[in-house]
């Protein structure tokens, strides 16, 4: 009995280790073209290192005049890699813990000296001394490491403690300037680039639905919504907190601030959409297990959708009145939803074409159309035809959406 555990964890650990290398063999085993384009997303990340290296390297050395500033470039670098990821509250946190971790460090080798225990003791006590301060995670790692390298490398000295600390502020100023001041990345791309995976994403969730819909398939509905609930939304909040720092503290991305709201704006009405999908989900495995009417209609109204979201925000401006291919894809999947509801649904069938509908209207209104506007399509093209009317009504599915309306310009500014 003692052995089976034992067993169990041993093939456990055998098949993280054999996942680990599966990972790492398709990661060296990428095709030139796409490490190219990590290259190419990496160029800017790269130069902004650089930049940072060489500049606290220059006030640390020669307007500090600390002849060893090995710190500074040091947490420069650290604090432009963290604030890749992190938003600004964080990096600060990471250049402050590296500065108390120096100082801590210096103290405590001049007051203990070195040794094994003494570097143990110095790592405790500086975590504890950051712990008393913040919680944050990276606070913490930032000071009990910082104090256990200069435990363990650098010999103690008092003199030399508030240079050290001088290097750590430095490296941290000048890293963050340069990440959000001088190169900053820029912030649309920055938005475009964490959105697309989830767009994607979602997308391909939605010509699922459709395919359960067509097929009748609850099993796949279920599979699809706990799909849609395991996508992570977090890079996308992360990038718009990122992009609106770089805009509103970097002179040279103040001009993007008009159209970094409409990205913001349409980047949280997808967002919405991809919850309103988890409900399409929902409702269409209950209609399919309730042995409601599933037509066509609202099968194909479903897979338009699929486009819209994918397509949105991709490709050049279009001239004003002329919708895009997202725009195109989301009027056809309001006239096709419009056309399930005239066709005689149940409750949950026209929850479905309902929801449908909005994240169509939601998907047009990202793209830069009013809500007014958008609203007004709605109107005309998906008027609610639910409860008794719906009901009363059985006339043919036609399956194919009608002549689309023109579609209304662009307003940047309106909501």
């Amino acid at each position: 009995m003692r052995r089976g555990p034992s067993r169990g964890s041993g093939r456990s650990d055998h098949e993280a280790v054999d996942a680990a290398w599966a990972a790492m063999r398709r990661t060296g085993g990428a095709p030139v073209r796409e490490r190219l384009l990590r290259l190419r997303l990496s160029a800017l990340l790269a130069a902004q290192c650089g930049v940072a290296a060489a500049v606290a390297w220059w006030v640390a050395k020669d307007l500090i005049n600390n002849p060893q500033p090995l710190f500074a470039p040091a947490v420069a670098v650290g604090s432009i890699a963290s604030s890749v990821s992190q938003r600004l509250r964080r990096t600060l946190l990471l250049v402050v813990g590296v500065a108390v971790g120096i100082t801590l460090g210096d103290l405590l080798v001049s007051w203990l000296g070195r040794g094994y225990v003494q570097v143990g003791v110095i790592v405790a006590v500086a975590i504890l001394f950051a712990v008393f301060f913040s919680g944050e995670g990276s606070f913490i790692t930032q000071v009990g490491g910082s104090a256990m390298v200069i435990a363990v490398l650098f010999p103690a000295s008092p003199d030399v403690a508030l240079p050290r600390f001088l290097d750590g502020v430095v490296g941290g100023t000048v890293g963050v300037l340069v990440a959000v001041v001088v190169l900053p990345l820029h912030p649309i791309h920055r938005i475009r680039r964490a959105g697309r995976p989830l767009l994607d994403k979602t997308a391909t969730q939605l010509e699922r639905i459709a395919d359960a819909a067509r097929t009748r398939d609850a099993d796949l509905a279920k599979q699809v919504l706990d799909t849609l609930r395991q996508l992570d939304t977090s890079d996308v909040e992360t990038a718009l907190s990122a992009a609106v720092e770089v805009v509103h503290i970097s002179p040279l991305r103040w001009h993007d601030r008009n159209s970094l709201n409409g990205w913001r704006r349409g980047a949280k009405l997808m967002l919405r959409c991809l919850l309103q999908s988890r409900d399409v989900a929902l409702k269409l495995e209950s209609a399919i297990r309730a042995n409601e009417p599933v037509p066509p209609s609202l099968a194909e109204a479903v897979r338009c959708l699929a486009d819209a979201v994918r397509y949105v925000g991709a490709g050049r401006a279009l001239p004003a009145g002329r919708p895009s291919r997202s725009q195109q894809a989301a009027l056809s999947a309001l006239s096709l939803a419009q056309a399930a509801l005239t066709s005689g649904l149940g409750v949950d069938g026209i929850n479905v074409a309902k929801d449908v509908t909005i994240i169509a209207v939601n998907t047009i209104r990202a793209g830069g159309v009013s809500k007014r506007d958008a609203e007004s399509l709605r109107c005309r093209l998906a008027p609610d035809t639910a409860g008794e009317q719906a009901e009363r009504y059985r006339g043919p599915d036609p399956g194919r959406p009608e002549a689309e309306p023109p579609l209304p310009p662009s307003r940047e500014g309106s909501d």
